[in-house]
């Protein structure tokens, strides 16, 4: 698939917070009731909190288009203060993937590679040691995804949407 990939300014924050709400409903909705997921999407998806996302210099985000110029996956890289002590590094020295979302109709052609190869350049032009992520236990395809990338598994964390809690394996990268 011809795609083009660019980091987004302020003006595709409407089109990132549709983009993302429509992808973890496609992926997450059977798996939620839907006053979780609603609450979830209001509080994550929103154009104000992709405009503020899009303006912290802490975060880096990327955006994939297809041919004809339609957004169909992104990716949002996290500086934070915090991780978590198995990762096995200090916040300075690590950045978190937070999401990478490909459309469901464009699954399987590379997008997901490429998105995550953009993340792994910018941490390393960040001087970033380890790039880590969470990823739901229920998710296979995209653990497997991330292992086949170099990812390991080190940890567990919570994630909440609305009352259910789910458990996300923490995978960690060592960038060269």
């Amino acid at each position: 698939m011809d795609i083009k990939i660019l980091q987004p300014d302020v003006t595709y924050a409407k089109a990132l917070s549709e983009l993302g709400a429509r992808i973890f409903a496609d992926t997450f909705g059977v798996d939620n009731p839907e006053e979780d997921l609603e609450a979830f999407l209001a509080t994550t998806y929103t154009t104000e909190i992709q405009t503020q996302e899009l303006t912290n210099a802490n975060m880096f985000t990327f955006m994939a288009f297809n041919a004809e110029d339609h957004p169909v996956a992104f990716c949002q890289l996290r500086i934070s203060e915090k991780i978590y002590d198995f990762i096995g590094s200090t916040p300075e020295e690590s950045i978190e993937l937070q999401r990478i979302y490909v459309d469901k109709n464009c699954a399987g052609q590379g997008i997901g590679k490429q998105l995550l190869e953009q993340a792994i350049a910018k941490a390393q032009a960040l001087g970033k040691k380890t790039i880590w992520l969470g990823v739901w236990e229920f998710n296979p395809k995209a653990i497997k995804f991330y292992e086949k990338y170099g990812f390991q598994k080190v940890g567990t964390h919570t994630f909440k949407i609305g009352d259910k809690l789910d458990t996300d394996e923490i995978m960690v990268k060592q960038l060269s």
